[in-house]
C-alpha cells in the first residue's frame, strides 16, 4: 500500500502505473525453520507430536462390524434397487442427525470398544503458530499487469515480487527470515483491524490507520533524500 507517492496515473500505453513508498507486510515463509508455519503441539487435545496417539499402535480397535459406518454403509449399498433401501437410507440420516454422528448402539461390546478407542485424540492436527505479521516500508514502482498492479521491492539482498494492497493483494508476502527480521512488528490492534477490516484483494477499512502508522514508524531516510533529489523519489 503506497502510503506516499510520487506520481500516480496512465503511461503512453495505457497501463496504470504509480510509485512511491510502499508499506509491506510480512510473514515468515511456509519453509521457515526459524519461524515454524504449525507448532508441535495438537490444537484439539494439546498433545505434543511426538507423543500423540495415533491409529499405527498395537492398540488398535477397529470399528464396530455391524453397527460401524462401513458396515452401515454397505448395508445400504446391498439393498439398492429394493423397497427397503429407502428405510435404511432414512435410517442412517436419522443418526447422523439425532446422535450427532455417533452410530455405535448402547450395549454392544464391539461398539463401547470403539467408542472407548475413538474417544482418544488420534489424528494430529498441528496449532498454527501465531508469529506476528512485520512490516517494512520501501520504495516501489508498479505497473498495471492485467487486473493487477505488480512492481517489486529490495531488502538486503533480497527482491521481492509484489502484487497490489501490503504485497500480496491485500495479504501479507510470505518471506525469508532475514526479509521478516528487517521489518518491524504490526500492533495487534492493527493486526485485528486488518483482520475484520473488510478488504479483498486489497485494503479493507484498516487502511487510513495503517497508512498513518506507517508514515509515523517509517520516517524518510537519508537513501529516500538521496533519491528524491536524483529525479526518482
Amino acid at each position: 500500500m503506497f502510503i506516499t507517492t510520487k506520481y500516480s496515473g496512465y503511461n503512453r500505453h495505457g497501463e496504470q502505473t504509480a510509485a512511491g513508498r510502499f508499506l509491506i507486510l510480512l510473514q515468515p515463509d511456509t519453509s521457515s525453520t526459524k519461524y515454524p508455519f504449525y507448532s508441535d503441539t495438537c490444537h484439539v487435545c494439546g498433545v505434543q507430536k511426538d507423543n500423540h496417539p495415533t491409529d499405527l499402535g498395537p492398540d488398535f480397535v477397529a470399528d464396530c462390524d455391524e453397527h460401524g459406518i462401513y458396515a452401515r454403509l454397505k448395508a445400504l449399498s446391498e439393498l439398492k434397487g429394493t423397497d427397503g433401501y429407502e428405510d435404511k437410507r432414512e435410517e442412517i440420516i436419522d443418526l447422523w442427525e439425532k446422535n450427532n454422528h455417533d452410530r455405535h448402539v448402547d450395549g454392544c461390546p464391539k461398539c463401547d470398544a470403539a467408542k472407548a478407542y475413538r474417544a482418544v485424540c488420534r489424528a494430529f492436527r498441528p496449532t498454527a503458530s501465531k508469529t506476528p505479521l512485520h512490516a517494512i516500508v520501501r520504495y516501489v514502482r508498479m505497473r498495471q499487469c492485467g487486473a493487477w498492479m505488480m512492481g517489486s521491492a529490495v531488502v538486503g539482498k533480497h527482491r521481492l515480487g509484489l502484487s497490489g494492497s501490503y504485497g500480496s493483494d491485500g495479504l501479507p508476502k510470505s518471506v525469508p527470515d532475514e526479509v521478516y527480521e528487517a521489518g518491524i512488528e504490526l500492533p495487534q490492534e492493527l493486526y485485528d483491524a486488518w483482520n475484520h477490516g473488510g478488504g479483498w484483494n486489497g485494503a479493507g477499512s484498516e487502511a487510513t490507520a495503517m497508512r498513518a502508522w506507517a508514515l509515523a514508524n517509517f520516517p524518510r531516510t537519508k537513501a529516500d533524500v538521496l533519491r528524491r533529489l536524483r529525479g526518482a523519489k
